[in-house]
C-alpha cells in the first residue's frame, strides 16, 4: 500500500520489502553483526537513489502521489530541504510497511489466542475500530523509542542531562494499570484506549490513520475469509528485535 502512495512500479515491490527487512534488522536487533549493518546501507543508498531518479523526474511532470505532495512542501522552503526530502521518502516507505506488517501479524496471532473474541468480532465487524485500537494496546508494534535530552531536567525525582538518550517504553506504558483498567485482559470493545503504539506528541505517527485503516481492512477481511483458521502450535517464533515486536513463524491452518 505505501508503495502504491509512493508510486513504486509492482516490478519493485520485492526489491523495496528486501531494502526495507535489512533496514528493520538494524534496529533493536540485539544480535546485529557488521553485515547487517552493511546491508542496512546499501539498502539506504539504494533507496535514495531510487527517490532521487523519482523526484527527477517528477519535477519535470508531478503526479497525485505522496512523492509529488512533499516535492510541494520542499519547493516552499520552509520545512524540507532536498536532502530531507529524500530522508522523508524512506522513512516513510520502511515506517509505512515495517509497523504494519507486524500490526495485522501480531492482531492476528493476538486473535487466535482468543478464538472466542475473534469469532465476535468476525460475526460484529463494526467493532473493528474498537478492536484494532485494543489490538495495537495488547501487542504494539513498536515496543519503545528514543530522544535525546536537549537541556538538563528532572522528571519524577530522576535526573536527566542535556545530550543524554531517554528510552520510552511504549509497550510498558500501554499495559500502565493506572491508565487502563485490567490492562492485561484483550477487550476488543474498550472505548477509554489512550494507548501510545503511535506515539504521542510532536513525533506522533505521520501515517496513523493509515496504519488503522490497514489494520482494520485486513485483519477483519482475513478473520472473515478464514473463519476455520486456528493455530497450529501453541507457540510462535519472535524476530530477535527490542524495537519492533513482529512474528517471525507462527503455524496456522486454515
Amino acid at each position: 500500500m505505501i508503495a502504491e502512495m509512493l508510486d513504486v512500479p509492482e516490478s519493485l515491490h520485492q526489491r523495496f520489502i528486501h531494502w526495507s527487512n535489512a533496514i528493520a534488522t538494524l534496529f533493536g536487533n540485539p544480535y546485529r553483526t557488521v553485515d547487517h549493518l552493511d546491508a542496512a546501507q546499501r539498502a539506504i543508498h539504494s533507496l535514495g537513489d531510487y527517490f532521487r531518479e523519482a523526484v527527477g523526474v517528477r519535477r519535470k511532470q508531478k503526479g497525485n502521489d505522496l512523492i509529488s505532495l512533499l516535492m510541494e512542501i520542499e519547493e516552499d522552503g520552509d520545512v524540507l530541504t532536498e536532502e530531507e526530502l529524500y530522508a522523508q521518502c524512506i522513512m516513510l516507505l520502511f515506517g509505512g510497511h515495517e509497523t504494519t506488517r507486524n500490526l495485522i501479524g501480531n492482531g492476528l496471532y493476538t486473535l487466535l489466542l482468543h478464538p472466542d473474541q475473534a469469532a465476535e468480532l468476525r460475526d460484529h465487524p463494526e467493532f473493528i475500530r474498537t478492536a484494532v485500537e485494543e489490538l495495537l494496546r495488547y501487542e504494539s508494534p513498536v515496543q519503545y523509542t528514543g530522544r535525546i535530552a536537549s537541556q538538563d531536567f528532572e522528571f519524577c525525582g530522576v535526573e536527566a542531562r542535556c545530550g543524554q538518550e531517554i528510552i520510552f517504553m511504549l509497550g510498558a506504558a500501554n499495559r500502565d494499570a493506572r491508565q487502563f483498567k485490567d490492562p492485561d485482559r484483550l477487550d476488543l470493545k474498550r472505548m477509554n484506549n489512550p494507548h501510545l503504539a503511535f506515539g504521542a506528541g510532536a513525533h506522533f505517527c505521520i501515517g496513523n490513520q493509515l496504519a488503522r485503516l490497514e489494520g482494520q481492512v485486513a485483519i477483519l477481511k482475513i478473520l472473515q475469509e478464514f473463519p476455520h483458521m486456528r493455530r497450529v502450535s501453541a507457540e510462535a517464533e519472535w524476530l530477535p528485535n527490542f524495537t519492533f515486536r513482529g512474528l517471525k513463524t507462527f503455524l496456522v491452518e486454515v
